[in-house]
């Protein structure tokens, strides 16, 4: 008999107008044997060594290929085969996972015989890649497994592999790293263990997906040999590389964390380390991300870069010119087949909970450089689990840089603590020493923002105001609007459309020379959002933080720095809720002294050693969750996380999706038409993604972490987790207020 890899398709399939965002039934068919799906994967990983080959071993370019060969063996079982093949009457018989059963094909004793260089854990990974390839719960003791391969498998595999002498091995569940089900009766792998069998997994992984998705290689456009974006770089700064960009040029070999002001030219020369080799530029912000990606696409016309976050797709879509080809693009920067991706940590590191699922994560980093952009923004459980993966990608072959402006103490501690020593295993330089340019003079204040001479600065120069809080900095921005002045307001409620718009506004108004006036904002426009403005007027906030905020002003270090320029407001804003209590009192104690004076880079460096000074820390919470958070990663078990919880405990961020009631009912006609379109059967869930992506450009997240007001409703927009609210939302289309957590909609308005 025929044996098929997967179910002949019948799907609807998008309209090709973009515009009209219709569905249409078209009807397509495809129904691919089993020989085919496998020998498209071999070629699929021939292909990739012929490229990448020099960043394996041949030891591990032997188990990757093998573990391809194998994998989907598993589906010349009979029941599987019924599910498949409409020709075939289907059986009530409960299928054995595809994988367990590839799997059982595997001669520990052949393996050893035909593969000298090979060891008896290097078995173990293979069995366990295959066996594991997709994740499916292990509820099968040996006897069960017995009986249904004599029933249903032995005889049809002999068949398909034409070879009457195959033999299953059903005790080779023995031989397993581990089990999601038996954890009591494994020995947990040792560090090294289990980073090949990440590598091993995550290499079959990246190749059976690429080809199920049509494609037949994993890695698209690679920049190896051209290096068109140094290139690019090189001829826009006419090979006038400023002295970070000449270290790193220098050192794209080696591991590199470096410290170097703001505005001197990091992000390039982050690219340029990359050098041409697969790259990820990971930053802290879907903000901070979409300004890099759209400067690497324009500035420097380099159309081979992904961007890669949680609302990324929404990007993709606008780009394309058909819904279809947008959601591929979005499908391949999951798949992370474009030689450079900027993205978000938590789309890369979520590999460190050893959950089933990640290892494509850790074995695509293998071959790659990672860039950790401003390492020192994270909070404690982040940066665990950065220090921690660092370690892993370290211990696998794999190259980081982190730049930062600022390196705090305490993390070169941490890092040293999971074996990443200074001059071993990565070249440190702090560049702050070495710049001529001051650009900040500072004055601290006890109280409030002073409304009125911001709105009087605001008159002649671009001011920017940072506050601690979404409701505080609504409260400033209506202050100043009451003071005549005409301010923007960007924070975290406003829907994702809205919020794009506001986005955009900021940096155009920052870039144009001609343009005062005043922006509040809150944190997120910290990290690599490129604006530069005259004064900054900010409340207190940890040194981190701060040292950020100022990097938003005087850039250039070109503007009048006779008057302070970097107005602080001490007034406990934030303090033990959005920063940690004892890291704030330190940061402003010491802040204290430099109180009127112009600040260095030097006197930065110093200040923020000072706040994170190991020895005086070592009781703080902050210290404490660190220490923590990497205790916990180091003791865990395989597949003791599943993919979704170790999304969850590496953003920590428990948000609720809500839908203001305004935009619903100005919405509502579209709405329902993607609530009918997930009613209808055989929809492609390409096009549901789609469609949820649409749907999601009207909604925010809020953090119920203080409680959540009465007016959420506890009943969803079905199908889909998004919660209407009646709380007030503004914006005109330029401004507003964005989501209001104190004020509900007068209900007349929607009679």
């Amino acid at each position: 008999m025929e044996y098929y890899a997967k179910s002949p398709v019948k799907i609807l399939s998008a309209a090709n107008e973009k515009e009209s965002g219709e569905v249409q039934k078209q009807e397509r068919t495809e129904h691919k044997t089993l020989r085919e799906h496998l020998e498209e994967t071999v070629r699929c990983a021939e292909k990739f060594f012929e490229q990448y080959g020099s960043y394996f071993s041949g030891k591990e370019k032997k188990l990757i290929m093998d573990a391809c060969r194998m994998h989907d063996i598993g589906k010349a079982n009979y029941v599987f085969q019924t599910r498949v093949n409409p020709a075939l009457e289907k059986t009530k018989q409960e299928q054995i996972p595809h994988g367990f059963l590839s799997a059982l094909l595997l001669s520990k004793k052949d393996f050893l015989k035909e593969n000298p260089q090979c060891t008896e854990a290097d078995f173990d990974v293979l069995l366990t890649a295959v066996y594991y390839h997709h994740t499916r719960p292990d509820v099968y003791d040996e006897a069960m497994v017995k009986a249904y391969c004599e029933q249903f498998y032995v005889n049809h595999v002999r068949e398909y592999l034409q070879n009457d002498a195959v033999t299953v091995f059903t005790s080779n569940k023995k031989y397993l790293l581990f089990s999601d089900q038996e954890k009591n009766a494994y020995v947990r792998p040792k560090e090294k263990v289990w980073c090949q069998y990440m590598l091993v997994k995550g290499m079959l992984n990246k190749f059976d997906w690429t080809v199920s998705a049509g494609d037949e290689e994993a890695e698209t456009a690679p920049d190896l040999v051209e290096k068109k974006l140094c290139k690019s770089i090189e001829a826009k700064w006419e090979g006038q590389f400023r002295p970070v960009q000449k270290f790193m040029l220098e050192n794209k070999d080696n591991n590199v964390v470096i410290a170097a002001p703001t505005g001197s030219g990091k992000t390039e020369a982050a690219l340029l380390w990359i050098h041409g080799e697969k790259g990820f530029y990971t930053l802290p912000l879907k903000v901070s991300s979409n300004a890099i990606y759209q400067r690497i696409r324009d500035k420097y016309q380099y159309g081979d870069v992904a961007l890669l976050h949680s609302d990324s797709l929404n990007s993709y879509l606008k780009e394309a010119e058909e819904l279809e080809s947008g959601y591929r693009n979005y499908e391949k920067a999951k798949r992370f087949s474009s030689p450079l991706t900027v993205c978000t940590v938590d789309q890369l590191f979520r590999f460190v909970y050893k959950a089933l699922g990640t290892e494509i994560f850790a074995a695509t980093l293998k071959y790659s450089k990672i860039v950790i952009d401003e390492i020192q923004s994270y909070e404690p459980r982040v940066v665990a689990a950065l220090i921690f993966g660092l370690s892993e990608i370290r211990r696998m072959g794999g190259r980081f840089a982190i730049i930062t402006a600022t390196f705090p103490p305490v993390l070169q501690y941490f890092m040293e603590r999971s074996g990443l020593l200074a001059e071993r295993d990565f070249v440190w330089h702090d560049f702050s020493k070495e710049a001529e340019t001051v650009r900040h003079r500072l004055k601290l204040v006890k109280g409030d923002f002073d409304i009125e001479e911001i709105a009087r600065m605001a008159e002649e120069k671009k001011v920017l105001v940072i506050c601690n809080t979404v409701s505080k900095a609504q409260q400033i921005y209506e202050k100043i609007k009451a003071e005549g002045a005409a301010p923007g307001l960007l924070h975290s409620r406003f829907i994702r459309a809205h919020r794009e718009i506001l986005e955009r506004n900021i940096m155009d108004f920052s870039a144009d020379e001609t343009k005062t006036g005043v922006w509040v904002t809150t944190q997120i426009v910290e990290a690599s959002l490129d604006i530069d403005f005259d004064i900054l007027y900010t409340e207190m906030c940890t040194a981190d933080s701060l040292l950020q905020r100022m990097g938003r002003c005087n850039r250039a270090g070109k503007k009048d720095t006779s008057a302070p320029n970097i107005i602080v407001y001490h007034n406990g804003s934030g303090r033990g809720t959005v920063y940690d209590k004892d890291i704030y009192d330190r940061s402003v104690n010491l802040l204290w002294e430099k109180d009127g004076e112009m600040l260095s880079e030097a006197d930065k460096t110093a200040y923020i050693n000072a706040v994170y000074d190991v020895n005086r820390i070592k009781k703080t919470e902050y210290f404490r969750q660190i220490e923590k958070n990497l205790e916990h990663l180091d003791a865990l078990w395989p597949a003791e996380y599943d993919m979704e919880n170790a999304r969850k405990d590496f953003r920590g961020i428990q948000s609720i999706t809500v839908m203001p009631e305004k935009i619903y009912r100005e919405n509502l006609e579209e709405i329902e038409e993607i609530q009918e379109l997930f009613r209808t059967p055989h929809t492609a869930r390409g096009i549901r993604k789609l469609q949820k992506a649409r749907l999601a450009e009207l909604t925010l997240s809020l953090n119920p972490r203080y409680g959540l007001p009465g007016s959420i409703d506890k009943e969803n927009v079905q199908p889909f987790d998004i919660h209407r609210t009646r709380l007030e939302y503004d914006f005109d289309g330029e401004t507003g207020l964005g989501l209001r957590l104190d004020k509900m909609e007068d209900e007349e308005i929607f009679l």
